[in-house]
C-alpha cells in the first residue's frame, strides 16, 4: 500500500499519495504534536527494532541499538506537501507506523456512514481495543460496555456510552516480551525507546475512536507525571491499571463506571 511505498523511499524521494491519505497524515501528524509527542507515528523503526510477536518471543535491544535507531523517529524529519500531495520521509530507515490510529479512524468511517444512513442504534467494534457507538441500544438507554482487566478474568465493570462516545484501549496483553519475569510492552516511549514500567493497561474515553485509540497510546507510554495533564487538558476521560493491579479512574469515567458484574 502508499504507506508501504513511502516507507520504502525514505531517504530517496518523496511519495504521491491520495487526498484521503495525505489528510489522514497530515491530521495524525498534528494529533502526534498535540500529545506532546507522545503519540509518534514515526515509531515504526524502533518497533522494527524490538521484534515483538505474539508468543511474548523477541529481542531486548541494548541502549546502544536503541540510541542509534531514536533520531528515525523524529517527526521534523517527515515532509507533508500539500501542493503536491507528497509524503517524504528525509532520513533512509525512517518508517512511518499507524498501527495505534488505523482501527479508529476506520471505525470513525463507518460511524460516519451508518449515521448518514439514519442508522438508529450501532455499536461499531474494532476488537476490544476500540469501540464507538452510535444512537441507543437495543430496547432502549445507553450501550453498556465491559472493561477488561489486564491480569484478571473478570470484567473491571460497565461503562455506559452515549451516542457518539468511543472507548479506545491500550494494554500489554498482545504483543509483548517476556525477559527474565518482566513483560515489554510494544507500546513504546518514544523520547526513551522503553515501554513503561508500572501500567498494564489505559482506557479512554472519547467522542471519536480515532482520539481515543491515539490518546490511550499516548498516555500508556507517557511519563507518570504527564499522564494527568494529557487526560485533562484535551478532555478525555480515563481508566488505567498501574502494575501493582491498582485501578485508577478520573471522576468522569468513575461516574459511568459500574463495577458489578457484566449481565
Amino acid at each position: 500500500g502508499s504507506v508501504a511505498r513511502i516507507n520504502e523511499q525514505a531517504g530517496k524521494t518523496p511519495v504521491h499519495v491520495e487526498p484521503e491519505l495525505f489528510a489522514f497524515l497530515q491530521k495524525v501528524f498534528r494529533m502526534a504534536e498535540d500529545s506532546g509527542g507522545y503519540f509518534n507515528p514515526m515509531i515504526g523503526a524502533l518497533v522494527e527494532l524490538w521484534d515483538f510477536d505474539y508468543e511474548g518471543k523477541g529481542r531486548i535491544p541494548s541502549a546502544a541499538e536503541i540510541r542509534q535507531i531514536l533520531p528515525l523517529t523524529d517527526q521534523k524529519q517527515v515532509a507533508l506537501d500539500e501542493k503536491m500531495q507528497t509524503v517524504f520521509l528525509k532520513e533512509s530507515g525512517m518508517k512511518i507506523d499507524l498501527s495505534g490510529v488505523a482501527k479508529g479512524y476506520a471505525i470513525d468511517r463507518a460511524w460516519e456512514i451508518l449515521k448518514n444512513k439514519g442508522m438508529t442504534g450501532a455499536l461499531i467494534d474494532g476488537g476490544e481495543s476500540s469501540i464507538r457507538v452510535l444512537g441507543e441500544r437495543p430496547g432502549g438507554g445507553p450501550w453498556r460496555i465491559a472493561v477488561s482487566h489486564p491480569r484478571q478474568s473478570e470484567w473491571i465493570g460497565i461503562v455506559q456510552l452515549t451516542s457518539g462516545q468511543a472507548l479506545g484501549t491500550s494494554a500489554d496483553t498482545e504483543h509483548y516480551i517476556e525477559s527474565n519475569g518482566r513483560r515489554y510492552s510494544h507500546l513504546l516511549n518514544p523520547f526513551t525507546g522503553y515501554p513503561p514500567e508500572d501500567l498494564l493497561a489505559v482506557t479512554i474515553m472519547a467522542d471519536s475512536a480515532l482520539i481515543a485509540d491515539l490518546y490511550s497510546t499516548a498516555v500508556f507510554v507517557a511519563a507518570a507525571a504527564d499522564r494527568g495533564e494529557l487526560v485533562a487538558s484535551h478532555g478525555l476521560e480515563a481508566l488505567m491499571v498501574d502494575s501493582r493491579l491498582k485501578v485508577v479512574t478520573t471522576p468522569g469515567m468513575e461516574a459511568i463506571l459500574r463495577t458489578e458484574q457484566a449481565d
